[in-house]
């Protein structure tokens, strides 16, 4: 089995996190730039722009964007810090809110009204009760080891348990985690209590370390970096997830060593082979994505046949490119045109499998009358490249 790394380096001058199996790279994000609210952060806004049509508005949060809020179907959900009661959301009002995604695009950056925090194993978020992620099955569940008193926690809030819980050691259970997180919500819920417009209740970690949680639960054998400014942190989660640190410190540059400067210039070219000489021409628009499979001039014995296994290798190559790239919203993929309806049907179904593979929401959406394939993949981080362009 391939080692699963994370590396920690700069690249062009540019800090830069890679999450590769093997020699591969699969994820990677610029961390040079902070955001000023990163997501996760919770903070007092105030109601800039009413959306009536909508049911939604802008919220002004401090700086010189204006944060989508997607009003709820009760107003109740949401935590007004004026101490009046309200029945609708107006212009000026102070409401609670958490930084959901960022700016993609056209679209503007997202705040919720429903704040949550998490840990590893465990989130908390407004309601009340118990649940766990759908990828843990019946019985993992019953092998979870859950406190005592969990009652006590699920009579004042929703818990639930999440994915990496799967993986705790035989014992290990979740009672200081939990204690942990709790205080955590009580304490951003009495300093909102306080707080004044555009104050910052909450803010979590840097972006390094928020990136270092993420990708480790795709499962992780070793952190590496040549960077110092970031060991103390580097090594504190490394030691809490009994993961080795490795800090990198030959004179022959950790880029180099790994190729990760070719990992880059991939990820900017637009166009990207295949190993049948086949190769996707990736065009990334304000607003949507347009990947146009090409044969190369390689098809070679049976044209239809040979075409067929092109567009199913551009399929996979293309989810690849997607995670890699963090390409999100409209995507409008041309293969190859095939004569025969059974390999579009095959084709079809070997890309919904590969989307439902994916760690970000992905759809299927329909064939076009063109004949191109629409597909949707869920905004959260800005792509590679307008992280790569923002970081000049």
């Amino acid at each position: 089995m391939d080692k699963k790394r994370i590396v920690l380096t700069t690249v062009y001058d540019r800090k830069v996190m890679f999450y590769l199996e093997g020699s591969e790279p699969v994820r990677v994000r610029v961390t040079g730039d902070e955001p000023r609210f990163p997501i996760g952060t919770v903070v007092v806004g105030r109601v800039k722009k009413m959306l009536d049509s909508s049911g939604a508005c802008f919220m002004d949060i401090g700086d010189d964007k204006d944060y989508f809020l997607q009003i709820p179907g009760r107003i109740s959900d949401l935590i007004f810090l004026d101490g009046r009661a309200h029945k609708k959301v107006s212009c000026e009002d102070l409401i609670l809110v958490q930084v959901a995604s960022e700016a993609v695009k056209l679209k503007s950056p997202t705040v919720t009204g429903r704040i949550s925090v998490n840990s590893r194993h465990l989130v908390i978020e407004p309601g009340r009760g118990l649940s766990f992620s759908s990828k843990i099955n019946t019985s993992d569940r019953k092998s979870i080891i859950l406190p005592e008193n969990i009652s006590t926690y699920t009579g004042k809030y929703h818990i639930i348990v999440r994915t990496e819980a799967r993986d705790l050691k035989d014992g290990e259970t979740l009672d200081e985690e939990l204690a942990d997180l709790a205080d955590s919500y009580d304490g951003i819920m009495a300093r909102s209590q306080t707080a004044l417009a555009y104050n910052v209740v909450y803010r979590p970690g840097s972006l390094v370390d928020l990136t270092l949680r993420d990708w480790i639960k795709y499962g992780c054998d070793e952190i590496v970096s040549d960077l110092t400014e970031y060991e103390d942190d580097l090594k504190s989660i490394a030691d809490t997830r009994d993961i080795p640190y490795v800090r990198y410190e030959d004179e022959y540059p950790l880029c180099k060593l790994l190729k990760l400067e070719t990992c880059i210039d991939q990820c900017i070219s637009r166009k990207v082979y295949l190993k049948s000489g086949a190769f996707l021409y990736i065009e990334q628009g304000e607003t949507l994505t347009a990947i146009d499979v090409n044969s190369g001039h390689n098809i070679k014995g049976d044209k239809e046949d040979t075409t067929f296994k092109i567009n199913l290798s551009a399929a996979e190559e293309m989810l690849k490119q997607l995670r890699l790239r963090n390409i999100s919203g409209m995507i409008m993929v041309d293969f190859i045109n095939m004569k025969d309806p059974s390999h579009l049907e095959e084709l079809i179904g070997h890309t919904r499998k590969l989307l439902k593979s994916d760690d970000v929401l992905c759809r299927y959406i329909d064939m076009t009358g063109l004949g191109l394939m629409e597909i949707t993949r869920k905004r959260v981080y800005k792509s590679f490249i307008e992280q790569w362009k923002g970081s000049n």
